[in-house]
């Protein structure tokens, strides 16, 4: 299997600049960008989808130019707000318009609840064997408790991001029930070996000692 980095120097293509206004709030420390190599930027959200996520993203890929054409966006979250997720996704979308856009769930990196949809939303999509991936349905929270949960926005989710991303639909039916009043926790591994769709290029256990995200 060919290295990410491999791919990032082998993957070629031209891109207009995102032209965005910068993020109204300071971006929190959940956002780490890596400088630029090449025509390639790579950047980690770590934390709670939550505050100004999609203004940040964009911003920083404003900050570019027309130099960048790819855009490597690592997540590493459990979760957070579905809503904050949505504007993300949108912008995610926008931005495939013009860049290549790659989502990666690294080697024990977590990408649970309101996270997902965010990871579908990459053209290509690496995902570690050994990540962990969390699902359950649509509700409302209280200190990290479900109070209630909504089956017809949860299904709107899987139409719209899940389906809509190429997740497989035998998958999903069989995700439903699993997912009524529990939590459902994957492996990376597991996604692949039950054929989801959700993880379209996977990523190996075994990653030679100084070719980390430290390498973009």
């Amino acid at each position: 299997m060919r290295t990410l980095t491999s791919m990032l120097l082998a993957v070629l293509c031209s891109a207009a600049p995102i032209d965005v206004a910068r993020a109204q709030k300071p971006c929190p420390a959940s956002l780490t960008v890596w400088p630029v190599r090449a025509t390639n930027l790579a950047m980690m959200w770590k934390g709670t989808i939550d505050g100004p996520m999609a203004e940040c993203i964009t911003t920083e890929i404003a900050k570019t130019g027309p130099v960048v054409t790819h855009i490597w966006l690592y997540l590493d979250s459990g979760g957070g707000s579905l809503g904050v997720a949505e504007n993300v996704i949108a912008e995610l979308k926008r931005i495939r318009g013009t860049h290549r856009l790659f989502t990666i769930v690294s080697q024990g990196a977590t990408c649970g609840s309101a996270c997902v949809p965010v990871f579908l939303a990459g053209e290509r999509r690496y995902g570690a064997l050994s990540s962990i991936w969390l699902f359950h349905e649509v509700g409302a929270y209280e200190k990290n408790r479900m109070l209630t949960t909504d089956r017809d926005k949860t299904e709107r989710v899987f139409q719209d991001y899940f389906l809509a991303a190429g997740v497989s639909e035998a998958w999903l039916y069989r995700l439903r029930p699993l997912i009524q009043h529990s939590n459902y926790w994957q492996t990376g591994h597991n996604l692949v070996d039950d054929k989801s769709g959700i993880i379209t290029h996977p990523l190996e256990n075994l990653v030679a000692r100084g070719t980390e995200r430290r390498e973009f």
